[in-house]
């Protein structure tokens, strides 16, 4: 049993992929920026595994007050967490934003996290253009793994699970065995 972590720039798909590995709907999907303002668990069953994951505001340049507040949650989430999984969106690449959390991912640096890489939204790219973009990030950073992922087709989604069930310390579930977050259903 072990927490994830999903960041990445607003729109990245992360509460797409946190409810794609969870099988609910739990986390609001919109092409609105910033609909997640507050850290969200998502509990995914894999075999004999219990993977929480926090979807977590995402990371961009603030100006505002609120902005600090939601940009300073997604990095205390990331803190926290066993695994971080970074999701950049492959048609976009490697933007100011995702240089941004790259510099954040290596001043923040814990020896002992585990961080990955998701590349999502990959049937929106050549296959060229996914490779080059796979071969500059990881030359940017030391990721543990790579995925190439849609989380709204659920490509490459299991993949990830898998290797992320198999990285998770191991230790007592947190959660009981039908609870698919940790959120009342109002919220």
């Amino acid at each position: 049993c072990g927490f994830v972590a999903l960041i990445g720039e607003p729109n990245a798909g992360k509460s797409t992929l946190m409810n794609r590995m969870v099988g609910s709907k739990i986390a609001i999907v919109t092409h609105t920026v910033q609909t997640t303002r507050a850290r969200l668990r998502g509990i995914a069953l894999r075999g004999e595994t219990q993977i929480v994951f926090v979807d977590t505001p995402g990371l961009f340049r603030t100006k505002r007050k609120l902005d600090r507040a939601m940009v300073a949650a997604a990095w205390s989430g990331a803190a926290d967490a066993d695994v971080v999984v970074l999701l950049v969106e492959a048609h976009r690449g490697i933007t100011k934003g995702v240089e941004m959390i790259l510099e954040g991912l290596e001043k923040r640096g814990n020896p002992k996290q585990v961080v990955a890489l998701a590349i999502n939204k990959i049937d929106k790219v050549k296959s060229e253009v996914l490779l080059a973009l796979t071969k500059d990030l990881n030359e940017r950073f030391p990721f543990a793994e790579t995925f190439l992922i849609s989380a709204e087709k659920g490509h490459g989604v299991e993949a990830l699970a898998e290797w992320l069930a198999k990285t998770l310390p191991e230790g007592p579930w947190l959660y009981p065995e039908d609870q698919i977050a940790d959120a009342p259903m109002r919220m």
